[in-house]
C-alpha cells in the first residue's frame, strides 16, 4: 500500500527536516488512496444501505421498496435506521483512518530502523 521502503540513514539534525518531509509525503500518499475508498454500512435488517467514501461523503443510500408502502410511524423508524446506517459508516471510516495514519507510522519507524 506504501510502496517501497527506503531504509533511513540515522536521525540527526541535518537530516531531521528531510525525514519529516518524507514522513509528510507518505502519509499524504497513503491519504490519497484511502480518499478512493469506499465504506459500506446497513441496518441490522439490511432495510437500509448506505456507501460512503473516504471523503466522508455519501455515495449510495439504498432503502428497501416495502417501507415505502409502510404506515406513518414506519417513517419514523425509517429515519433511524437510515441515521444509524450513515454513522455506523461514518464511524468505520474514522476507524479506517486512524488504522492507515498508525500503519503510516509504524511502516515510517520501521524504514528508521526503530
Amino acid at each position: 500500500m506504501f510502496g517501497k521502503k527506503k531504509k533511513i540513514k540515522k536521525i540527526n539534525k541535518k537530516n531531521s527536516t528531510e525525514l519529516g518531509q518524507l514522513f509528510k509525503k507518505q502519509l499524504d500518499e497513503a491519504k490519497a488512496q484511502f480518499e478512493q475508498l469506499e465504506f459500506e454500512s446497513q441496518s441490522e435488517d439490511g432495510a437500509v444501505r448506505v456507501v460512503i467514501t473516504g471523503t466522508r461523503e455519501i455515495k449510495s443510500l439504498s432503502i428497501v421498496p416495502e417501507l415505502f408502502s409502510a404506515k406513518d410511524e414506519d417513517f419514523n423508524a425509517l429515519e433511524v435506521l437510515i441515521m444509524l446506517a450513515v454513522n455506523d459508516a461514518l464511524r468505520i471510516v474514522k476507524a479506517a483512518n486512524m488504522d492507515l495514519t498508525d500503519a503510516v507510522t509504524k511502516s515510517f519507524n520501521e524504514q528508521l530502523g526503530a
